[in-house]
């Protein structure tokens, strides 16, 4: 009985126990740094998600306005597409290239050229307008023959033939070549293809409302481009294509609103038969003598 009392009442060891003091410490430290180093890692990704996350995730209303915006955008264009192609085919087919001309609408609109440069003193004098007979072209179209003579400053004399220069466009895309207009779309898909939403938008733009209000389209334009590849092609472009002379020329005689008032605007497509310049009594001062022709789809 005695031996068995003293196996039970024995103390029984755990897995530390019958270890120096020292152990103890050395055990419980290296426990302890264990568990530093594990709060250390888990406070490092911690900070890790929060670098990469925060901004990622500040950025998305950003990202997510402009996925609106895109979308809108190309809403709107996809609108104004659909909407300009039968406008401008009806402008073109009752205005610009009618069935026939309309003979009085044609002299109302030499008639407010000669009004508005009067008054703006480009112009002195202007003969009576002489209309020519249809005659029937190769290509299937008909062209007449107008006339006129005018004593005019070389501000003026600028504008008439600018006029029939522009005698038939519509739009901004209109007056551009096709070496310039391949020049804006080729830069537009170095920097920025969703650009061209924006550059398509300013080429449909009316030449009239343009040629009032030219920093309001090209401002509009520029804001969808950061860097110096498109905006430098497109400042050449205004500075040396005809757009120059629509700006300068319109934007400064209201010669362009009263036109479009009168319902006058787009002109019918013309072309110059004959000009003769000759000097004027006073310096800057000429006679223009031009023939022009018309030309409609009469057969």
């Amino acid at each position: 009985m005695p031996k068995l009392l003293t196996r039970f009442s024995r103390p029984q060891r755990g897995p530390l126990k019958g270890l120096h003091p020292v152990a103890h410490f050395g055990v419980g430290a290296g426990l302890m740094v264990l568990s530093g180093l594990l709060i250390a890692a888990h406070i490092t990704t911690i900070v890790e998600v929060r670098d990469v996350a925060v901004p990622i995730v500040s950025e998305l209303p950003r990202l997510e306005r402009r996925l609106r915006a895109l979308e809108q955008q190309i809403e709107l264009t996809q609108l104004h597409a659909a909407t300009r192609i039968g406008s401008q085919q009806e402008k073109v087919e009752v205005y610009a290239f009618p069935e026939e001309t309309d003979v009085s609408r044609l002299i109302a609109t030499f008639e407010i050229v000669r009004e508005t440069l009067k008054r703006e003193g480009m112009l002195s004098s202007m003969s009576d307008i002489d209309i020519g007979e249809p005659k029937n072209r190769e290509d299937g179209s008909t062209s007449r023959s107008l006339s006129a003579e005018f004593t005019v400053h070389e501000d003026g004399l600028k504008t008439i033939l600018l006029l029939v220069r522009l005698a038939g466009l519509l739009t901004v895309g209109d007056v551009l070549s096709e070496d310039e207009l391949q020049l804006l779309v080729d830069r537009v898909e170095q920097e920025n293809p969703a650009g061209i939403v924006a550059l398509e938008q300013f080429l449909a733009a009316d030449l009239l409302k343009y040629a009032e209000s030219p920093k309001v389209y090209e401002e509009q334009l520029k804001r969808s481009f950061g860097s110096t590849t498109f905006l430098n092609a497109f400042q050449n472009v205004l500075r040396t294509s005809l757009l120059r002379d629509v700006r300068i020329l319109l934007l400064h005689s209201d010669l362009g609103e009263i036109l479009r008032s009168y319902k006058l605007w787009p002109l019918q497509i013309m072309a110059v038969e004959e000009v003769s310049i000759s000097p004027g009594s006073s310096p800057k001062w000429h006679s223009l003598k031009l023939s022009v022709l018309v030309f409609s789809q009469e057969s």
